[in-house]
């Protein structure tokens, strides 16, 4: 038997030989994704309890941080949804405990989690060097892009200025830690083709 999470896009698994046994296969790696708001597809091969407490056994967690998620069942699948967004470069452990259980009561003995990280396609580094007087945004980003703009808190954009042929940058007074920064890019046509979440360390 087997539990796969998925997306709509790729597998993105671990399998169970079976759902309540002991025996169960891991995850070799670290998985990247790019969807801030990626949603994790589980299929077991058993209905699973669709009560509130039960579905709720299931988290994502980022270092000591436990995501809000939005959890729904359908027979044997499980729709795991961040409320917030996954933010820039943290990685994420996804855990189905032990006691999770089927409709039958029976419950699955061992753990499964599957590890991500948060990543960009067009994006590759994301910085807030903070500083007494302004706090330096920092955005990498691959040749397809050609401007880069952020906003603090979901307020108003900013554009960064170039001082790079990969690099944006530019200095911003009175960011604190914890605030949240929406990265957005754009290409040549003047089209949105990146939006990034990163709070500020």
């Amino acid at each position: 038997m087997r539990v796969h999470i998925v997306t709509t896009v790729a597998l993105l698994g671990f399998l169970l030989t079976s759902l309540f046994s002991n025996q169960i296969g891991y995850a070799a790696s670290i998985e990247p994704i790019t969807d801030p708001i990626k949603p994790w597809n589980i299929t077991f091969t058993h209905d699973v309890s669709d009560q509130k407490a039960n579905l709720e056994l299931i988290t994502i967690q980022s270092k000591n941080t436990t995501l809000s998620l939005s959890l729904s069942a359908d027979l044997d699948k499980v729709i795991v949804k961040p409320k917030n967004p996954y933010l820039f470069g943290e990685r994420y452990t996804l855990t189905i405990p032990a006691s999770f259980q089927a409709a039958s009561g029976k419950i699955l003995n061992k753990p499964v989690t599957k590890e991500f990280e948060m990543t960009g396609l067009y994006i590759t580094d994301v910085s807030a060097t903070m500083n007494k007087l302004a706090t330096t945004v920092s955005v990498k980003v691959k040749p397809d892009v050609i401007s880069v703009t952020y906003s603090i808190n979901n307020g108003s954009r900013n554009k960064l200025h170039r001082d790079g042929a990969d690099s944006f940058s530019k200095g911003q007074i009175g960011l604190v830690t914890g605030d949240l920064l929406t990265i957005n890019v754009w290409n040549e046509e003047s089209h949105l083709i990146e939006k990034q979440y990163y709070k500020v360390k």
